[in-house]
C-alpha cells in the first residue's frame, strides 16, 4: 500500500502515525489556569529533545476549535510537571484524557492526587513514580497543533526506582506505552546489543 499522505484526512494521518510510531512515551502533565485551579491530561506525542540544558517536548492539537486547557493555562501560567505513567496508573491517566469542563477537576474525577511540586508552582501526581518540572521554553505552531518545549528544571524521582548514579530502575518504574487506538503496550522483555563493526572505520 502505498499512501500519499496530501490524499488523507486528518484522522486518517493521525491513525497512521499512531500506529507505526510505537511504542510511545506518555507525558500525564499538570498545569494551572489564571486562577490557580490545576488541570492534568495524557499527551503520547512526547520525547526528549536536549539534555543541555534537559529539554522535554509534548503537542496536542485543538479540541473543538479551541485549544486544550493545558496548551492555554501553560501559554498563561509557565510551569507544569510532565508525570511518567507506571502501569498501575493506567486506568486513571487514561480516564483523565476525557473532554472535561473547564471547572471540573480532572484530579477529582479520575482519583488521581494532587501534591505540590519541590520547584515551581504547580502540582505533581502523587501516584506518579517520577515527575519532570519544567519551564516552559517555547510553544511553536506546527500545522493545527503546538509543540510545547519545557526546559526541566528539577527531577523529582521515587527512591524505589531510582537506583545509584543517575540511573533509573525501569522494572520497578514499569513505564507505559501508547500504541493506537485504545491499546497501550508493557515493557516486560528487553534485551542488550554490542555493536559490531570495523574499527578501522570510525572516527576515534
Amino acid at each position: 500500500m502505498e499512501i500519499h499522505s496530501r490524499n488523507c484526512s486528518a484522522k486518517d494521518t493521525y491513525k497512521l502515525l499512531s500506529g507505526l510510531v510505537v511504542p510511545r512515551p506518555i507525558a500525564l502533565v499538570s498545569s494551572k489556569d489564571a486562577q490557580g485551579r490545576s488541570n492534568v491530561a495524557p499527551f503520547s506525542f512526547f520525547n526528549v529533545v536536549a539534555n543541555e540544558p534537559p529539554t522535554v517536548m509534548f503537542s496536542a492539537d485543538k479540541r473543538k476549535g479551541e485549544k486544550k486547557d493545558t496548551i492555554a493555562n501553560i501559554e498563561t501560567h509557565t510551569e507544569f510537571v510532565i508525570n511518567i505513567v507506571s502501569e498501575k496508573m493506567a486506568q486513571k491517566m487514561h480516564n483523565s484524557a476525557a473532554d472535561f469542563k473547564k471547572e471540573v477537576s480532572e484530579f477529582d474525577e479520575v482519583g488521581l492526587t494532587p501534591i505540590a511540586a519541590q520547584t515551581i508552582n504547580c502540582d505533581a501526581v502523587k501516584e506518579s513514580l517520577a515527575h519532570l518540572e519544567c519551564k516552559l521554553d517555547r510553544i511553536i505552531k506546527v500545522g493545527k497543533s503546538f509543540m510545547i518545549l519545557g526546559e526541566v528544571v528539577h527531577f523529582s524521582v521515587d527512591d524505589q526506582v531510582y537506583l545509584s548514579d543517575y540511573k533509573i530502575d525501569i522494572e520497578k518504574l514499569q513505564p507505559l506505552a501508547r500504541l493506537a487506538g485504545r491499546e497501550y503496550g508493557r515493557i516486560h522483555e528487553r534485551f542488550e546489543l554490542e555493536r559490531k563493526f570495523d574499527p578501522t572505520k570510525v572516527i576515534e
